[in-house]
Order: C-alpha cells, then structure tokens, then sequence
C-alpha cells in the first residue's frame, strides 16, 4: 500500500477467508460500510481503471459522494474489474460457480 501510494486500504488476505466470506472476484474489488458497518456499496473503483483519461465512470467515488451527502447510493453493486483472484489449489483462470457478470 505504501510503496504503491494506494489511497484506500488494501488488505492482504493470505487464507482466503476474507475473499470467501465477502464473495471477492477480482483484485482490486472495492467495498465500502457505512457507520453501522452496513455494506452500501461493491464493485470497481471507475469504468478505466487502468487509464484514467478515459473515466467516463467513476463509481466508487460516486458512491462516496452520494453517501457522504446523505442521499442513496444510485448504483451500490458494479462489477470488479481487474485480474481475478488465484484461489489456492485451482486452476489460474478458475472463478467460483456462482460469480457472474452484474447485468
């Protein structure tokens, strides 16, 4: 995190667990709790992460901006993008049966 200048926290999930119990798909996969530590909103950071000229759609910080000004999130789920996860012991390409693309 430092050494990249990552302005969230990354979380290093050396079992797996975390990934299993909060149904992680991809890395980065961005999650965000309210006060309660109710989930209010899951998916990519921007529809470019990996060039930031072409933003057209930056979702996680509209969802922070929606929440911080006390309205509801208008779009809580996006889907992940990046390099899925390698879960240990399977195939570099394999992704848990019920992960699918978000319509």
């Amino acid at each position: 995190m430092e050494q990249y200048k990552f302005p969230w926290v990354y979380l290093w999930d050396k079992t797996q667990d975390t990934a299993r119990t909060f149904g992680a798909l991809r890395t980065p996969h961005f999650y965000v709790f309210d006060k309660e530590r109710k989930l209010i909103y899951t998916g990519r950071s921007s529809d470019s992460p990996r060039d930031s000229s072409r933003i057209t759609i930056d979702d996680l910080e509209n969802a922070l901006e929606e929440h911080l000004a006390g309205k509801l999130i208008s779009k809580s789920i996006t889907n992940p993008i990046g390099c899925n996860i390698k879960w240990e012991g399977m195939d570099p390409h394999w992704m848990p049966p019920e992960a699918k693309d978000l319509v």
